[in-house]
Protein backbone atom coordinates (compact mmCIF):
# COMPACT_ATOMS: atom_id res chain seq x y z
CA UNK A 1 0.00 0.00 0.00
CA UNK A 2 1.46 3.30 -1.12
CA UNK A 3 -0.40 6.15 0.59
CA UNK A 4 -0.15 9.60 -0.95
CA UNK A 5 -1.26 12.79 0.71
CA UNK A 6 -4.19 14.32 -1.13
CA UNK A 7 -2.10 17.23 -2.43
CA UNK A 8 0.48 14.80 -3.87
CA UNK A 9 -2.26 12.66 -5.41
CA UNK A 10 -3.65 15.77 -7.11
CA UNK A 11 -0.22 16.57 -8.57
CA UNK A 12 0.24 13.01 -9.84
CA UNK A 13 -3.16 12.46 -11.42
CA UNK A 14 -4.33 15.81 -12.77
CA UNK A 15 -2.75 18.15 -15.29
CA UNK A 16 -1.81 21.66 -14.17
CA UNK A 17 -4.79 23.95 -14.33
CA UNK A 18 -7.36 21.13 -14.49
CA UNK A 19 -7.06 19.70 -10.99
CA UNK A 20 -10.10 19.91 -8.73
CA UNK A 21 -9.74 21.72 -5.43
CA UNK A 22 -8.67 19.82 -2.35
CA UNK A 23 -12.15 20.35 -0.90
CA UNK A 24 -13.67 18.70 -3.99
CA UNK A 25 -11.28 15.77 -3.67
CA UNK A 26 -12.13 15.43 0.03
CA UNK A 27 -15.83 15.33 -0.84
CA UNK A 28 -15.16 12.69 -3.50
CA UNK A 29 -13.29 10.56 -0.98
CA UNK A 30 -16.12 10.97 1.54
CA UNK A 31 -18.63 9.76 -1.09
CA UNK A 32 -16.37 6.89 -2.23
CA UNK A 33 -15.87 8.34 -5.71
CA UNK A 34 -12.08 8.02 -5.51
CA UNK A 35 -10.92 4.40 -5.30
CA UNK A 36 -8.48 3.92 -2.46
CA UNK A 37 -9.43 7.17 -0.70
CA UNK A 38 -8.84 7.08 3.04
CA UNK A 39 -9.27 9.40 6.01
CA UNK A 40 -6.97 8.83 8.95
CA UNK A 41 -6.94 11.12 11.97
CA UNK A 42 -8.60 13.86 9.92
CA UNK A 43 -6.04 13.66 7.10
CA UNK A 44 -6.96 12.56 3.60
CA UNK A 45 -4.89 10.06 1.63
CA UNK A 46 -5.20 7.91 -1.47
CA UNK A 47 -3.88 4.36 -1.66
CA UNK A 48 -2.15 4.63 -5.04
CA UNK A 49 -2.06 0.86 -5.53
CA UNK A 50 -5.82 0.55 -5.03
CA UNK A 51 -6.51 3.59 -7.22
CA UNK A 52 -4.31 2.19 -9.98
CA UNK A 53 -5.88 -1.26 -9.76
CA UNK A 54 -9.45 0.04 -10.03
CA UNK A 55 -8.82 2.64 -12.73
CA UNK A 56 -6.88 0.20 -14.91
CA UNK A 57 -9.58 -2.41 -14.44
CA UNK A 58 -12.14 0.11 -15.71
CA UNK A 59 -9.93 0.91 -18.71
CA UNK A 60 -9.55 -2.78 -19.52
CA UNK A 61 -13.29 -3.41 -19.27
CA UNK A 62 -14.01 -0.45 -21.54
CA UNK A 63 -11.50 -1.74 -24.10
CA UNK A 64 -13.06 -5.22 -24.01
CA UNK A 65 -16.54 -3.77 -24.46
CA UNK A 66 -15.33 -1.78 -27.48
CA UNK A 67 -13.88 -4.97 -28.99
CA UNK A 68 -17.15 -6.84 -28.42
CA UNK A 69 -19.08 -4.10 -30.20
CA UNK A 70 -16.95 -4.76 -33.30
CA UNK A 71 -17.86 -8.46 -33.42
CA UNK A 72 -20.24 -9.29 -36.28
CA UNK A 73 -21.66 -12.15 -34.19
CA UNK A 74 -22.99 -9.66 -31.66
CA UNK A 75 -24.32 -7.11 -34.16
CA UNK A 76 -27.48 -5.44 -32.92
CA UNK A 77 -26.96 -6.41 -29.28
CA UNK A 78 -25.08 -3.27 -28.29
Amino acid sequence: MRLAKLSKFRELIYADGSAPSLNTLRARIASNQIPGGKVEAGHYYVDLDEFDKVTHLRDNLAAEAAELKKSPLLEGLF
